[in-house]
């Protein structure tokens, strides 16, 4: 693809295909933690070690409507040059998180975040009319709210792995790159 900016800025995007929310969003909640992980491991090797993009990115997103529909996605700003640079970084963080347990503390430093921002959240009004907003209509959902927190805490390396296994594969992973039209000619 191609944008109207300025040459010297390109777009990197990887996507694997995960699952949705709708029956238990134990696994959509595993997999932000997986997403923070991906996060942590991003900044650390694409902007601190190889410089190629200040602000890489990492999230994951999970239908509550859609079947099936879900994925985990990871995307730097980067000078043209450095796209095959991100891409092999992306694939090497992926096999890694498939090959290997990520450590206690690196856990930590994903979880804890997540389950502070939920405790903030609950602290105020909009969460809970959007979480109760379900109850009459699908009362399993109240069970996920009562839950999150502890299903956030209970997150385990061995989980991550086991969820990196199943959807971080190469084969699944989808990629765009946008770079300047000026360069496409």
């Amino acid at each position: 693809m191609t944008h109207t900016g300025q040459a010297e800025q390109a777009l990197g995007f990887v996507a694997w295909p995960t699952t949705d929310q709708i029956e238990d969003r134990t696994t959509a909640r595993r997999l932000a933690i997986l997403s923070a992980v991906l996060q942590l491991r991003l900044n650390e090797e694409i902007r601190e070690k190889q410089g190629i993009a200040y602000s890489p990115s990492a999230s994951a997103t999970s239908s509550d409507a859609f079947p099936g529909y879900g994925y985990i996605a990871v995307g730097a700003e980067t000078p043209p040059e450095s796209l095959t640079k991100l891409f092999d970084a992306v694939d090497v963080i992926a096999a890694d998180l498939r090959d290997n347990p990520v450590s206690e503390d690196e856990l930590n430093r994903a979880r804890r975040p997540a389950v502070e921002r939920l405790r903030r959240s609950m602290a105020d009004n909009g969460y809970w009319l959007t979480q109760l907003s379900e109850a009459q209509s699908d009362p399993a959902s109240l069970d996920q709210t009562r839950n999150n927190i502890a299903v956030l805490e209970a997150v385990t390396a061995a989980d991550l792995q086991s969820l990196a296994r199943q959807y971080l594969k190469p084969d699944a992973a989808w990629r765009a790159e946008v770079v300047s039209d000026k360069l496409a000619q």
